[in-house]
């Protein structure tokens, strides 16, 4: 019996060219802090609090003008509160110096958080949405998590989209539980909004 011989070579040759192809389609992009931002909402049982937290840095990766990957740093000393009035700066005061302290996220010794996509899939109930799988870290504390992502301007140079992530707050060792009748609830949801583009 007489064999033909394998043509490995140029599978291998195919195989590279694919590879260039693909690593020439992705892009990388840089979040714009300015126009960046996570809005996060607590609520207890007599009530909730809002505010913001600024990005540190960050970075969108996307491949053929859909997103690909990224990793994404929040500066957890910028923690504000927005539903406190500016006109009641004592309160405003103590609560934010309050979620900074050890009670909550201990901001002097874990001064950012981060979130490292993993995989992106395609939303499965919403097909401009994406289901983005990543390692969600706070207090140094790493998990896998997932987010909700909605993109409104995708390309390879620009990438403008809006994000929905909730967390456990308990999984993470912020496990503060406040006054007997003020219980804090341990899901805490993170809206953001993402800008990012080349340069």
């Amino acid at each position: 019996m007489t064999y033909k011989p394998v043509q490995v070579i140029p599978v291998m040759i195919f195989c590279l060219q694919l590879g260039a192809l693909n690593a020439l389609a992705q892009t990388s992009l840089n979040v714009i802090i300015e126009d960046s931002k996570v809005m996060w909402t607590g609520t207890k049982v007599l009530g909730f609090h809002q505010g913001v937290v600024k990005f540190k840095e960050g970075k969108v990766i996307m491949n053929s003008n859909k997103l690909a990957g990224g990793e994404f740093v929040i500066d957890m000393k910028s923690i504000t509160c927005t539903d406190i009035p500016q006109s009641e700066p004592v309160a405003k005061r103590n609560l934010e110096n309050h979620l900074k302290d050890v009670d909550f996220f201990n901001v002097a010794k874990y001064p950012t958080a981060k979130f490292e996509i993993t995989e992106v899939r395609q939303h499965p109930a919403n097909p401009v949405g994406y289901l983005v799988l990543g390692n969600l870290t706070i207090k140094e504390t790493t998990k896998p998590w997932k987010v909700e992502v909605f993109p409104t301007t995708q390309t390879n140079n620009l990438f403008i989209g809006q994000a929905d992530l909730r967390f456990d707050r308990q999984l993470f060792g912020v496990s503060y539980k406040g006054l007997k009748d003020e219980l804090v609830h341990d899901e805490v949801r993170l809206s953001i909004i993402i800008k990012a583009k080349t340069g």
